[in-house]
């Protein structure tokens, strides 16, 4: 989605000179105007007069609009399945505000079905049941259970095409050696033929010579044979049966073929039509965990509390994505995608993020920032502890899991530890150190060569890889930091925790490759997860020498993070990536084809109101981005050999 950001902070007369304005009641502000800008994409905006600046119209005020409100109900109308009213809207954006389009996208997708009326939300459910991932789930298991019987038909076939071969073969058997009898009875039958017309030419001449007048006496003719006629018709009935079960067992053997051809043809039939349930469901799984990725395109902001030490408290989580900040009499209320209070344990805020890691399996880009300042329990929230794990290490442990649960896709998952230390790039899991690393760019490719990529097949391997990555990291103390921890020492953010601050920014990257047996497709998909050092206060830290050379680096490198963020809210030509390493290393990750998420965390205590409320409004501010749609990264492995 393009916007025209040339436009922004134009005067009244600009207001009514493009493509179309208007006017909203926004709550707190009363009626703004509105304007549509098209550039490459039409974007929806208010006037800010506070300002002077065209503000991103959020999504739920939008959908006030008469321009807007018009469009949706042309598609509830040409849809009435279809009720979802965000949702709709949602779509416009994403089609230039085209119904027509947003039609045709859904009728491919979602099929007929959203022709159907629905009368009650009973009804309603019924008739989107393919919004609901459990009955989804559900559905999936009905299609392995089919998969199974038709492998169990498959087999029951293959099973019965093997016994009637060995029956098609016990009968030529049968066959040749009845060919054999006939042709040994035929033979009999041929002499005793021969015996009978020998005896009959005797028999005839013997009577010619007694009508000339010749006589001889009984005694002098040769004895008459014996032939017994009874024997010879039993032969005859016998020959002749032999034949009729000779056409029998040819016509019974030819139909024992008939049928076993038909059965391979049904069982490669069955065969077919296992592999395209297999294709389908592949497919299926696909859309149920890319679903949420194709749906949010912008950056998705998780804001976590730290425990308070006994301190006064500033912090009010009013609901789930609703936080409160009361400061000298005021209650300023900022909006997350999900606010974690002081009490939520690992696991809660490990499932908060957990579809949008497992999406890299599928191969999907994946990128997870942990910002807030010193001591607010960033280290915590993305490293943990060895009995309460982070983000890091519930990942591979969760990306463990299921590639072995998938029998069909064979799956390699390899990590590699980065710190950027004085803007300088270390190898944490490298056994001997080479010094410094660079960056190399080819295209929209950025690697760092010479990195060390560890293989993960165990979770004894994740743990070793840790104890060696704490081993590498340069840590370092301050007047701050031994303050902080030593108020909270005894909770849950700083347990089994060193007293001393991050003096570096720790990259963790995660790559699952995986080749499908069956399709041999192959996917890859990378999970990085960011530790970014707190900004530093020089004069709260008292540092000096080579610390306050690191402080430096740090808030140089801090700097040009929001710099970065600062260019693609305002969709800037350029964006400045390249200021500095943390930057460039994340450039992949921001540039559009990636799903971010940023956690940022706050410490409540009233002492530390003005780091609060500046990381608060830098995360409000990171909801705005657009990043664009995920791209899943795909290849055939089959055809490039």
């Amino acid at each position: 989605m393009v916007v025209n950001s040339t436009q922004q902070g134009t005067s009244d007369q600009a207001v009514t000179g493009d493509n179309w304005t208007g006017g909203i009641y926004i709550e707190g502000k009363g009626t703004v105007q509105t304007k549509m800008f098209e550039e490459k994409a039409n974007v929806c905006k208010y006037f800010d007069a506070q300002s002077g600046l065209w503000v991103l119209l959020p999504l739920q005020w939008e959908m006030d609009i008469d321009f807007v409100t018009e469009r949706v109900k042309q598609v509830m109308c040409a849809l009435p399945g279809f009720v979802d009213q965000k949702e709709i809207t949602a779509a416009l954006r994403q089609c230039d505000y085209n119904p027509d389009k947003v039609i045709s996208v859904y009728l491919s997708i979602f099929g007929d079905v959203l022709f159907q009326l629905s009368e009650s939300e009973q009804n309603y459910r019924e008739l989107n049941l393919f919004r609901s991932h459990s009955e989804k789930d559900s559905l999936i298991e009905d299609l392995n259970r089919n998969l199974q019987m038709k492998d169990q038909e498959a087999e029951n076939q293959s099973q019965r095409n093997s016994h009637l071969a060995q029956e098609a073969l016990y009968l030529s058997d049968v066959v040749q050696h009845l060919k054999q009898r006939v042709a040994e009875l035929e033979t009999e039958q041929q002499e005793n033929l021969e015996k009978i017309t020998a005896l009959l030419n005797h028999r005839r001449g013997y009577h010619v010579k007694a009508n000339k007048g010749i006589f001889r006496p009984a005694s002098a003719l040769n004895p008459k044979p014996f032939v017994d006629l009874e024997k010879v018709r039993q032969m005859s009935d016998l020959t002749r049966e032999l034949s009729r079960s000779n056409r029998q067992l040819r016509s019974i053997v030819c139909q024992t073929l008939s049928d076993m051809q038909n059965q391979a043809e049904k069982a490669g039939g069955v065969l077919e039509e296992l592999r395209c349930l297999y294709r389908k469901e592949v497919l299926w799984r696909k859309a149920l965990n890319n679903e949420p990725l194709d749906l949010q395109v912008n950056i998705q902001v998780f804001c976590r509390c730290r425990r308070n030490s006994g301190g006064n408290s500033c912090l009010y989580p009013a609901s789930d994505q609703e936080l409160l900040v009361h400061n000298k009499g005021t209650t300023k209320k900022f909006l997350f995608d999900k606010v974690f209070p002081s009490s939520t344990t690992q696991e809660e805020v490990f499932d908060g993020a957990l579809p949008i890691i497992t999406s890299c399996v599928f191969g999907y880009r994946v990128c997870i920032l942990a910002y807030g300042q010193t001591g607010s329990g960033k280290t915590f929230t993305v490293s943990g502890t060895k009995d309460q794990p982070g983000l890091s290490i519930r990942s591979v442990l969760e990306l463990l899991r299921i590639c072995k649960g998938k029998e069909n896709i064979a799956y390699t998952l390899k990590i590699s530890m980065l710190e950027i230390y004085n803007d300088t790039l270390n190898d944490l899991l490298s056994v001997n150190s080479t010094g410094p690393l660079e960056i190399r760019t080819q295209g929209k490719l950025i690697s760092v060569p010479g990195l060390t990529h560890v293989q993960v097949d165990t979770e004894d391997d994740v743990w070793n890889f840790m104890d060696t990555v704490d081993k590498n990291r340069k840590p370092g103390s301050t007047k701050m930091t031994a303050e902080s921890c030593a108020l909270v020492s005894l909770l849950l953010f700083t347990c089994d925790l060193p007293l001393s601050s991050s003096r570096s920014h720790l990259m963790f990257t995660a790559t699952v490759e995986g080749t499908d047996r069956v399709s041999g497709v192959t996917s890859c998909g990378t999970l990085t997860v960011c530790d970014l050092a707190g900004p530093k206060h020089t004069s709260k830290t008292e540092a000096k020498g080579q610390s306050l050379m690191e402080a430096a680096a740090i808030n140089k490198s801090l700097t040009s993070l929001r710099q970065v963020f600062s260019a693609l809210k305002s969709n800037a030509l350029h964006v400045p990536f390249r200021n500095c390493k943390l930057t460039h290393l994340l450039q992949p990750c921001l540039s559009g084809e990636a799903q971010c998420c940023v956690f940022v965390n706050v410490n409540p205590d009233v002492n530390n109101m003005a780091d609060t409320l500046h990381t608060l409004q830098f995360g409000s501010t990171l909801r705005q981005i657009v990043l664009g749609k995920t791209t899943q990264h795909m290849k055939n492995a089959k055809a490039e050999k």
